[in-house]
């Protein structure tokens, strides 16, 4: 006994001196926030203070040294992120990551953001006459410089990361995956082709194609030939956008207010961005200063310049435009050569290519990519289905220059409303709309981006005629005619990415989501006569819907008429919901629940699962709900694998009910009085390492039961799913407020916290804050950041 006693004591002994060893190791990992840096090819002396949150505060004397600066500390606190950014938008993620990812490298090698990577960079980069260009290389010397000399994050080793430097294509392939902003498209544009050739227009009925007409526009004011549905593409396209391990955009809201509806006398301006969570968080914060210029940004990995912030002048948002700016080509092959399509009366030669994707663990990968004139053709390459004719996607990114770093340049250094509006103009891609609020008592609204033009007969949401060449595009719109607000009269501008009024008589294609925040933001902006930044908490944080109660409404009185006794739990909580999202609330698990369940059982027997969850999780779809479930005569109630029936409605919602009743009662109890949405409706930020369990709780943040729900201003949305949990997927990136009275009082919050190193006290220290509804200040007063300050680093040259 005494001899096992020992070898157990020995046992515990040595694992604790494990644990603390991997500990002590893992703390070398840690960022440095108090050091004195030698930096070759440094101007003059450089200070960062680190604020009680982490975000740096960078003086420099100069604007090169500044930009250096921040590419070192965004480094220091995110390089995985930018490490796995690059190589997301190269096509580069399996080499590190396995096989499991060659579906993500597969899309972004088709994509071909090397190549507008490798072309922007040799035109926009490859000299430094321009100041943008100047400070660009700047950041992205100092990123280097990190890599070089600084410590390597942990997931580095753990995955076996080699560390490589930075070049200027990896600051365009950061902008090109910006600009991916048309997941919308890919994932609706097959299925809604599927279900026209398959279907035909009777099941389109129930989907809001174009516009629903109870949307909510957005006023302007100038203030002073049948293809196929290819299931084999849809299932390519939607595991491989599920499999993308970087946040993609997903919404946003924004607002403003004239300086006549502020209790200050000056604009205000609020803006929460809405991308896929995870951790790190996608922004990262930072105030720089040198002689003539301050800014507090929000900046993407690897991007130099703040998309979000203020300067001393002004401040601005964005939000996705949501405007249709790719759309997919069916060609027509050469049967006597495969490497040829079809144009007007002449066969074309395609250019082609072919891609090496290094694999982990396996050989090589080699993908061969045919472009025709329209793009990168889609099908042929990638999925089993090599028979079709080529289906090929034109995305305005890979046609057109593409000068956002130039306009985020000149945005930030914006001392006029002159300056704001060109940074306006000069966006092409993604679609954004921008908001902005000046000291000069300006407000504005712009949908930046470049418009194709379009004839009348094209229906962007469909397969286009690649062959014919009656479906070309016919042009840009110029600038002026992008639908904006300028000074409206009605002294509030915003955009929760609903659909803009016409501009002379034409309205834009695009994927526009429906009434539930636009319709909310603009009810609340015109509840009172004057604001402050207060009250826009309040509406940051508000959870109640103007959409789906309707819906819940319609359910109930369809579900009344089975006189099923146990369906009353149901009825009560629909009939009498008020559209909140608390966390207490139950419609909200009983409505989720009931519409899961009835998209689910109305059109998985026609479009096939993955066809389904593709096309629900998007704007469409979600335009769609009412449409649906008030249309009784709809071709989709009816199962087609059931030859001996004809299911209606009514046999769909009861079948609907008693799966929802069965689902609660499994995740939350048999009383319905214990049906709440915070059980089945929680956040949680998860890490790409977090698929790994033991280094889940390391990596990831969280759970936490979150208000909110999906198209509500705290946009904490998911998928409609049957397994009767609602996990959140995405949601605001950051909640911000700018009083233009006080540029230095705007307040903020991250989702989980400013650094990307697990072993930062910055990591995760705002998670609880965010979940909460809590707001921390943006400091630009040095007095206050010094007595606040947790850390120094000095940089000498």
């Amino acid at each position: 006994m005494k001899l096992i006693k020992r070898v157990l004591i020995g046992l515990v002994i040595l694992v604790i001196l494990l644990v603390a060893g991997v500990y002590l190791y893992m703390r070398t990992t840690a960022p440095d926030y108090t050091s004195t840096l030698k930096v070759a090819g440094l101007k003059s002396e450089v200070e960062v203070l680190f604020d009680d949150y982490g975000v740096p505060h960078i003086y420099a004397q100069n604007e090169e040294d500044a930009y250096f600066a921040l590419g070192y500390v965004h480094a220091q606190d995110r390089l995985f992120q930018m490490e796995m950014l690059r190589r997301a938008a190269a096509g580069r993620l399996s080499e590190v990551l396995g096989p499991e990812l060659l579906k993500v490298d597969k899309l972004f090698r088709t994509l071909s953001l090397n190549q507008f990577a490798k072309q922007h960079a040799q035109k926009f980069l490859s000299s430094d006459t321009a100041a943008f260009q100047r400070a660009a290389l700047a950041y992205q010397k100092g990123i280097n410089h990190y890599i070089k000399t600084g410590k390597t994050p942990l997931e580095f080793t753990l995955i076996g990361i080699p560390k490589t430097e930075f070049t200027p294509e990896d600051i365009y392939l950061a902008v090109g995956f910006m600009s991916f902003g048309f997941a919308e498209g890919l994932r609706a544009d097959p299925v809604l082709q599927k279900i026209r050739t398959e279907r035909g227009d009777e099941y389109l009925k129930d989907f809001a194609v174009q516009n629903p007409a109870d949307a909510v526009l957005i006023k302007n004011f100038a203030g002073p030939a049948k293809t196929h549905g290819r299931d084999s593409l849809i299932s390519f396209l939607n595991e491989s956008l599920e499999q993308i391990p970087v946040a993609m955009w997903q919404g946003s809201n924004g607002w403003a207010v004239s300086a006549e509806k502020s209790k200050s006398g000056f604009p205000i301006l609020a803006n929460d961005t809405h991308i896929g969570f995870g951790q790190p968080a996608v922004w990262y914060e930072a105030h720089i200063e040198y002689p003539g210029f301050r800014l507090y940004g929000h900046h993407l990995a690897g991007v130099p310049f703040g998309l979000l912030g203020n300067n001393d002048f002004c401040a601005w948002g964005l939000t996705m435009f949501e405007n249709d700016d790719a759309d997919f080509f069916t060609e027509t092959l050469n049967p006597q050569n495969a490497n040829q399509v079809k144009f007007k009366d002449a066969w074309e030669d395609m250019d082609v290519r072919k891609e090496i994707i290094k694999v982990k663990g396996q050989p090589d990968e080699i993908l061969e990519v045919k472009t025709t004139r329209h793009g990168p053709v889609f099908n042929s390459q990638l999925t089993e289905n090599k028979t079709d004719d080529p289906v090929a996607l034109w995305w305005l990114l890979l046609h057109e220059d593409n000068e956002a770093l130039q306009a985020a340049y000149q945005l930030d250094h914006a001392q006029t409303f002159a300056d704001a509006r060109k940074a306006a103009s000069m966006f092409s891609a993604p679609g954004l709309n921008l908001m902005y609020a000046d000291r000069d008592k300006n407000i504005a609204w712009w949908a930046v981006a470049k418009l194709p033009i379009r004839a009348k007969h094209v229906a962007s949401k469909f397969f286009l005629d690649g062959s014919s060449g009656n479906d070309e595009y016919l042009g840009f719109y110029d600038f002026s005619k992008n639908p904006q607000a300028i000074n409206p009269p009605w002294g509030y501008v915003y955009s929760a990415n609903n659909q803009p009024d016409s501009v002379e008589g034409v309205l834009y294609p695009g994927y526009y989501y429906p009434k539930g925040r636009s319709g909310r933001v603009k009810a609340l902006l015109e509840q009172q006569p004057t604001w402050e930044p207060a009250d826009f908490k309040k509406i940051n944080l508000d959870h109640v819907s103007i959409m789906h109660p309707e819906v819940a409404r319609e359910m109930a009185a369809v579900l009344k008429q089975s006189l099923n006794p146990a369906f009353e739990p149901l009825i009560s909580a629909l009939n009498g919901w008020d559209g909140s999202h608390k966390a207490t609330d139950i419609a909200p698990s009983v409505y989720y629940n009931m519409l899961s369940q009835i998209y689910f059982l109305a059109m998985k027997d026609e479009l096939g699962d993955t066809a389904l969850r593709s096309i629900l999780a998007t704007s469409v779809t979600k335009n769609s709900y009412y449409i649906l479930i008030s249309h009784d005569g709809s071709a989709w109630w009816d199962n087609v694998d059931t030859k001996d029936k004809k299911e209606t409605r009514q046999d769909i919602f009861a079948q609907a009910a008693q799966n929802t009743i069965a689902l609660l009662t499994q995740t939350s109890g048999s009383d319905p009085a214990g049906w709440t949405w915070g059980k089945i409706h929680s956040l949680k930020h998860n890490h790409p390492l977090g698929k790994v369990k033991l280094l889940d709780p390391l990596f990831s943040v969280g759970p936490f039961e979150v208000e909110g729900g999906m198209e509500v201003i705290n946009n904490l949305h998911f998928y409609l799913d049957t397994t009767g949990f609602f996990p959140v997927t995405g949601g605001p990136a950051l909640r911000k407020i700018t009083d233009l009275s006080d540029v230095g009082s705007g307040e903020t919050v991250s989702p989980t916290g400013n650094s990307g190193n697990v072993m930062s006290p910055f990591y995760a220290d705002q998670a609880e804050m965010f979940a909460t509804g809590k707001f921390r200040q943006m400091l630009m007063d040095r007095k206050e950041i010094e007595t606040r300050s947790k850390g120094k680093m000095v940089m000498k040259p």
